[in-house]
């Protein structure tokens, strides 16, 4: 089975795979003994980790693959989108903070604090696209079909080259994130950290992983499913 497979079947691998890095909101489509190997993981300690969540199959909240995209929909931009437009002016002005007190001593906490701006920037506007053009058609193919009525006129002359656009904004920033990941050493705290210092690492590990979640519900459940929607139309 692929990443995204496992994931699509199992939602409570989240954690596992959050805590080696393994991508499976972008990404996915290798195989895990695949991911390993490139990551250079234990794959043996992966994969029993992986079967021991799967066999116990812990009830986790989210099944949005049972959820009709109207609800998903919703569930996003109520849960993601107001997630992240809550917490990156409060994340940005912390890490702000941070870099002006402790820059010198954490040199690094420049280059994380410029990777995270540039990467948050476009988001408002991302999320504005989303929600006034696309969710909107995604909805209306939903509704269209639950009544039998033809394909509804939109501004989109298709679903393809949007999603597309799409995509590659996630995939940029996924990207972005294992760099400040990796800059920050696995969110590694230091010994002698103050409490704004712990604050805006677990802040940062804390928008990682639901950046993950928003992306994968996007990527593998949304946009796959209301791909093959609007080609039901004729």
């Amino acid at each position: 089975m692929t990443i995204k497979d496992l994931i699509l079947e199992e939602m409570a691998l989240v954690p596992v795979f959050e805590k080696y890095g393994i991508d499976y909101c972008c990404g996915g489509s290798e195989t895990l003994e695949s991911v390993c190997r490139t990551k250079g993981l234990d794959t043996d300690r992966v994969r029993h980790e992986v079967e021991m969540v799967r066999r116990v199959r812990p009830y986790h909240p989210i099944h949005a693959t049972l959820w009709d995209l109207e609800f998903l929909v919703d569930y996003i931009v109520k849960n993601h989108h107001t997630y992240l437009r809550e917490s990156i002016p409060m994340l940005t002005a912390q890490l702000n903070k941070l870099t002006r007190e402790e820059g010198e001593r954490y040199p690094y906490l420049k280059q994380v604090a410029l990777l995270f701006t540039r990467t948050v920037q476009g988001f408002e506007l991302h999320m504005r696209k989303e929600e006034m053009l696309l969710f909107p058609y995604i909805k209306s193919l939903e509704s269209a079909r639950e009544v039998s009525r033809p394909k509804p006129i939109a501004p989109l002359l298709s679903l393809e080259a949007p999603i597309d656009h799409m995509r590659e904004h996630h995939a940029e920033t996924t990207q972005a994130f294992a760099k400040i990941r990796a800059l920050l050493s696995d969110y590694a705290i230091p010994e002698d950290a103050s409490v704004t210092h712990r604050a805006v690492l677990q802040g940062l590990q804390d928008f990682e992983i639901d950046i993950h979640q928003h992306l994968h519900l996007e990527n593998n459940i949304l946009f796959v499913r209301a791909r093959e929607l609007e080609r039901t139309f004729k």
